[in-house]
């Protein structure tokens, strides 16, 4: 199952005519929060929790929209480690699932590593980027970062070469901090398996659609 590129029903039937079979075993999405971190850059992974099998059941969608819901599995992932809680802002905290060096989330483990945005200043923890370009390099998942998310990626050197957005007032310092990247002013943009939006929850559902 890992490794390889995930496959959610496409929402525009006029673009894509061939249906979409949801895939046999579950996407495994990890979500890697390095806190503090901005509470609305995590709330949309609950438009991948609105696909799974148990959240359609309790909807009165229509047998053929029902089938093809999409088992997802959500890890969430902070340097704290399993148990732990990581600090959002509006005074959250959430709880965590596993550690960097945890067998679940290995490289190859993952389909999809999200990584909403901390706070602008602060520092990436080194395990941090290592985990970052572990899950890149060797573990090839689709990377989706929202909003300041895009600032650990880019400091593990995963940007290089690539086409990335981020919050639009910062989009003037990331050029001189990463000259080797080439940064879009846009709302989200693609570059492979590479996903980013320089904005919370419109665009990240923009691009989590497409």
């Amino acid at each position: 199952m890992s490794g390889h590129q995930p496959t959610l029903p496409h929402p525009n039937p006029d673009s894509d005519p061939q249906p979409t079979m949801p895939p046999s075993s579950p996407i495994h999405i990890g979500v890697l929060l390095l806190p503090p971190v901005q509470l609305l850059d995590v709330s949309p992974i609950d438009l991948f929790g609105m696909l799974t099998p148990s959240y359609l059941a309790s909807t009165p969608l229509p047998g053929p929209l029902l089938a093809g819901a999409v088992p997802i599995t959500v890890s969430y992932i902070a340097p704290q480690g399993a148990g732990s809680l990581a600090s959002c802002t509006a005074s959250a905290n959430l709880r965590i699932d596993a550690g960097f060096d945890d067998a679940s989330v290995a490289p190859g483990k993952l389909e999809i590593l999200m990584i909403p945005g901390p706070e602008p200043k602060a520092e990436t923890d080194e395990r941090a980027k290592r985990f970052i370009r572990a899950h890149v390099e060797g573990g090839g998942v689709t990377l989706m970062t929202v909003c300041t998310g895009c600032l650990p990626a880019a400091r593990a050197g995963v940007f290089k070469g690539k086409k990335v957005t981020g919050p639009r007032g910062l989009l003037g310092g990331l050029k001189k901090e990463f000259p080797d990247t080439e940064w879009i002013d846009k709302r989200w943009t693609r570059d492979g398996r590479m996903w980013s939006s320089g904005e919370s929850v419109s665009a990240f559902l923009d691009q989590s659609v497409k």
